[in-house]
């Protein structure tokens, strides 16, 4: 039976569940960037006691799991029943919903912080998701968001497929201007994070380029200009008054 009465979304939906069953069937559970993900809201450092997070596209939830390990009143959405009861089972006491990115059930001003994390660049309807996480933002909060830099990840992609079908699936890449701009437009104030995505995770996605890999392999992307960064980190926040 559809979920949505929106028919593109329950197309998503039906190509996240045939992937995610696809690879946890393989055992891979994590199709991100975990660990710079979890270091990047230590560096920000933005959560206070009684803040209500909202992780959008938790997958099955393992950020979710770890904020609640630290404290946190936090709650996951996915468009995935799959990884959302995947989730539902692995972790006690998480509390994950399935939701579109693109139309939240929350109410207005409901969260402190908003996060998602590889999750922009999926979105063709992009300016109807930044909408929603201002809606359910409180005046002054917070949306934390990773998504790849479109400069690096254009040339990524097809050095790796040897095609151009890639966008089909990242029809919202962005480059840092552009979503300065994007997120402007829709009342968000924005500054970038440069963090070094070099470990375990990123060195196997390298391995794939050869040479090349190992190079990018041993840059401390910190250092660089925020053009050159393979994933941009974003810290946009929501104006204090309505």
């Amino acid at each position: 039976m559809p979920q949505f009465t929106d028919g593109q979304l329950n197309e998503q939906q039906e190509l996240y569940d045939t992937g995610w069953q696809g690879e946890l069937a393989q055992g891979k559970e994590q199709r991100g960037n975990l660990q710079t993900n979890l270091d990047f809201l230590v560096q920000t450092n933005l959560f206070r006691p009684g803040d209500k997070i909202l992780e959008i596209g938790c997958g099955i939830g393992t950020v979710v799991f770890e904020l609640m390990k630290q404290g946190h009143d936090v709650r996951g959405t996915d468009i995935s029943q799959v990884a959302i009861e995947y989730g539902r089972s692995k972790y006690a006491g998480i509390r994950l919903e399935v939701q579109p990115a693109e139309e939240l059930t929350f109410e207005d001003g409901a969260f402190n912080a908003v996060l998602s994390f590889d999750l922009f660049e999926h979105i063709a309807r992009i300016d109807r998701h930044v909408a929603e996480v201002y809606r359910v933002l409180k005046p002054g909060g917070h949306y934390l968001f990773q998504t790849p830099n479109k400069w690096s990840n254009a040339v990524f992609e097809t050095l790796t497929h040897r095609t151009l079908k890639w966008r089909r699936v990242h029809p919202s890449l962005h480059t840092p201007g552009q979503l300065r701009r994007r997120l402007a437009k829709h009342g968000f104030d924005v500054r970038f994070v440069k963090m070094n995505p070099i470990n375990d995770y990123t060195r196997v996605k390298l391995r794939r380029l050869g040479l090349l890999g190992r190079v990018v392999e041993r840059l401390d992307f910190r250092k660089l200009p925020l053009g050159l960064q393979t994933n941009l980190y974003v810290v946009a926040r929501k104006s204090d008054s309505l």
